[in-house]
Parts: C-alpha cells; structure tokens; sequence
C-alpha cells in the first residue's frame, strides 16, 4: 500500500499497516491519493530504470513469464528438394499454446545443418488449439502443417542452398 505524510510530504510504500512516516518520525501518514500513488509509480519506474542502466541484471523467477513448450525433430535430406548436394538437414519444432493468444498452437521452426554448432530460425506456424489434444495428435498437425506449407519448402530450400554455396566457397 502506498502512504504519504502529511508533515513532510514523504510518499512510501509499505506491505503492512504504518502510522509513522519513516522519513521524519511523525505519526501523520494516510494513505495516497491517486495522484500520490501515480508520482511514486513514477518515482519508482525512474529509479528502476536507472538502476538497472547502471547494474543490469539476469532477471530472476519473480521477473520471468515460463512458458512450457514441446518439440520434436527431423532430418531433412537436400535431396529431398530435389538439390543437388549430399547434405542433410537437421529440423527442430518447438511448440506449444502461444502465450498472446491462448486459443493458438504456436510451432517455432528451427533449422541447421547436420552436426553444425547453431540453428537458424526458419519460421513460425500458427494453428488454432484443439480441445483435449495429446501431444502425438499436435505433433501430427503442425507437422502436417509443415509438410503442406510452401513458404516452409522455400525458406528450407534457401537455407540448403546458402549452406551448400558456402560449403563450396570455403573448400574451393
């Protein structure tokens, strides 16, 4: 609860019940009015803020929204879209209910080389959630979703591509 006090003017939240103002020891504390509470939200954000330009910090628990998310993979060879070339891909899907919009499966599609160190993001597919879904049945949709997606075929196309003409210019 936000209080200020009526001697000093001093405006200070506490968890509990206060009669005493902790800056000059009165005993004239009231709660805030709203444009009282709205300056020490204001007072608090800049000090927040130029705290945290100071010191970052990694945010803990009490800072972070956890979403759970499923995945599944694949392997892809470049053959298979119809390329020229003996690599093969290794596909990864990270899903899950889409935290802006719980009425939304989200799948997130990654996408590196076999026994390559990083993945590239290659795109996100979007489907409505069904009622009461096993995980098998999402895992069957997006993947079907994928399968059935041109902009999917073009974007693995081109990262194929870009990793093969890179392969090449760094062995010739």
């Amino acid at each position: 609860m936000i209080y200020t006090c009526d001697n000093c003017g001093f405006i200070f939240s506490r968890s509990e019940e206060t009669e005493q103002c902790p800056d000059c020891g009165k005993y004239e504390v009231r709660p805030a009015n709203e444009e009282e509470q709205k300056e020490f939200a204001q007072r608090m954000a800049e000090l927040s803020e130029s705290e945290h330009l100071e010191r970052p910090r990694i945010p803990n628990l009490e800072d972070a929204e956890i979403s759970m998310f499923s995945s599944f993979s694949f392997r892809v060879p470049a053959t298979a879209l119809q390329i020229h070339s003996q690599m093969i891909v290794d596909i990864a899907v990270e899903y899950g209910e889409n935290p802006a919009n719980r009425s939304e499966l989200i799948g997130n599609v990654w996408v590196r080389q076999e026994g390559g160190r990083s993945a590239a993001f290659l795109m996100s597919v979007h489907l409505p959630t069904k009622p009461d879904e096993t995980p098998k049945e999402q895992v069957d949709r997006v993947f079907g979703a994928l399968s059935d997606n041109s902009e999917f075929n073009a974007r693995l196309t081109d990262f194929i591509s870009c990793q093969a003409h890179d392969n090449v210019g760094q062995n010739g």
